[in-house]
């Protein structure tokens, strides 16, 4: 199931398909070759695979600050020695076009705190996608760390050496190997790693590595890489058959692609809801089913730039084109997991329509099972209650006409309107002393406001605001904006800008 998971981070980082699974398979042989014991062997493993799960976390600011395409700023940031500075202005002079490119040029002075900030972030909602799925500490400690650098260049911390959990070092190479043989083949491959060695990259293990790099290369070019990765699992294996567990962790996921942007903030978990509602008023439907598709429905949304999903006005066939491809890779993610598989067909196809308008691929009613219908249904009504940059939240009865003019089953909308028309969720009492002002600007900062914004919204001193600001940072017990935003949505408080 990680590793079906995985392809997330590929995803939002901009990697082709597979290459965090290519990662952990070099990252783990080198492991094994180092004589590390099963149970390191296996923080190891999971580490690799975890590295990047919470790396849409700060997509709206990478796509507001670097030019729109935060997926093209994660795979060119990939591919560079930030820590040289010609290097880095290269890569910081490629972001953006036209007017954008000055913008990004003109924010240069900023980017070490941006990244550093970035990387907090990032890392700390992938730590808590660790903590849902139960591995050890150690593997959300190295996910913790994953820009770190041996030389102490990271970020957010820089940390170095040794100082740098094992795990994490690791995980490192796997990466730079897989990453630069997709790119250049063996000899971008060793020659990178040569060159990070003691930089980036921990010498020892990057000298393990260039002892038998051919052999350890033919990992990264796995024709399967899922199935050799469910093979090299260390021992004693692990598994869950908890289903509130289960539940947990696909909420989880669910939320951090929700983080691509405050637009999109409680969405997963909003449509579940009321699919699963809806599904115990529509005979034939499966209400589990129907909950956990919702959950996961929009993973894929990581594969398409911020720019696009926050862009005001009509988007160009280009960027339609993307949009379109979302719920594919949806379906794609869960597909290899058996764990996951049955959730695969009704999530690919939850912008499908009766008479075969929908998208990606268009079929018709003959081919849309009631749970399907019922999602598609649920997600339609739930989006146009929610506000995007090209117009207002509308009204519930605004969302009821739309959604009863729309090629959907008729039932699938009745069951959906009833649902909705029902009484409010209740959600267990916040685990933290939240004051009513404080819930309030929790929700703004979540939803990505500036305490500027917040307090001219709330009618009170910015002081006031960056006071309240700690406060709820402490109580939450998170450091960023994004790990906010995900205990929000984890507690039924998100809100959308």
């Amino acid at each position: 199931m990680v590793a079906a998971l995985s392809v997330t981070s590929d995803l939002t980082r901009g990697h082709p398909v597979g290459e965090a699974m290519r990662s952990c398979l070099v990252a783990t042989e080198l492991a094994r070759r180092s004589g590390l014991s099963p149970p390191r062997q296996s923080e190891v493993f999971y580490s690799t695979l975890m590295r990047f799960a919470g790396c849409a976390a700060t997509s709206h600011e990478a796509a507001a600050h670097f030019g729109g395409d935060d997926i093209a700023v994660r795979a060119k940031g990939d591919l560079t020695d930030t820590a040289n500075p010609a290097e880095a202005l290269r890569f910081l002079a490629g972001l953006g076009s036209g007017s954008e490119k000055l913008r990004v040029l003109a924010r240069i002075p900023r980017v070490p705190g941006l990244v550093t900030e970035a990387a907090r972030a990032d890392c700390e909602v992938g730590a808590g996608l660790v903590a849902l799925l139960g591995l050890p500490a150690a593997v959300s400690e190295s996910v913790l760390c994953a820009f770190e650098r041996y030389d102490g260049k990271g970020a957010p911390a820089g940390r170095s050496g040794a100082d740098v959990p094992e795990p994490a070092r690791f995980a490192a190479v796997g990466y730079a190997v897989a990453m630069f043989d997709a790119v250049g083949g063996s000899e971008q491959a060793v020659a990178t790693v040569t060159r990070w060695s003691g930089r980036a990259l921990d010498p020892e293990i990057a000298g393990r590595f260039l002892d038998d790099a051919e052999g350890l290369l033919g990992l990264s070019r796995a024709e399967d890489a899922w199935a050799a990765v469910v093979a090299a699992e260390p021992t004693p294996h692990r598994y869950f058959d908890d289903d509130d567990q289960l539940d947990d962790v696909l909420a989880g996921f669910g939320d951090a692609a929700d983080l691509k942007s405050p637009y999109f903030q409680g969405h997963s978990r909003g449509v579940a809801r009321l699919a699963k509602a809806a599904a115990a008023q529509l005979a034939g439907t499966d209400a589990g089913l129907a909950y956990r598709a919702g959950l996961v429905h929009d993973l894929g949304r990581v594969a398409v730039p911020t720019g696009i999903w926050e862009k005001p006005g009509p988007l160009n066939p280009d960027e339609w084109e993307l949009v379109r491809l979302h719920p594919y890779h949806s379906g794609r993610i869960l597909a290899r997991s058996p764990v996951l598989e049955p959730l695969s067909a009704v999530v690919s196809r939850h912008h499908e329509r009766m008479d075969g308008s929908g998208y990606p691929m268009g079929v018709r009613a003959a081919e849309l099972d009631p749970t399907t219908r019922l999602l598609a249904a649920a997600e339609a009504w739930h989006g146009f209650g929610e506000p995007r940059p090209y117009r207002q939240a509308m009204t519930p009865d605004e969302a009821a006409r739309r959604i009863s003019e729309l090629p959907l089953d008729r039932d699938a909308v009745r069951a959906v309107l009833a649902a909705a028309d029902g009484p409010a969720p209740s959600f267990p009492a916040l685990p933290v002393d939240l004051t009513e002002r404080e819930l309030e600007v929790l929700r703004l900062l979540a939803a990505g406001l500036t305490k500027k914004q917040i307090a001219e919204r709330l009618f009170i001193s910015a002081s006031t605001v960056h006071t309240h600001t700690v406060h709820i940072y402490g109580k939450c017990e998170v450091t960023t904006r994004a790990a906010l935003a995900m205990f929000a949505m984890r507690h039924g408080l998100a809100a959308t800008p």
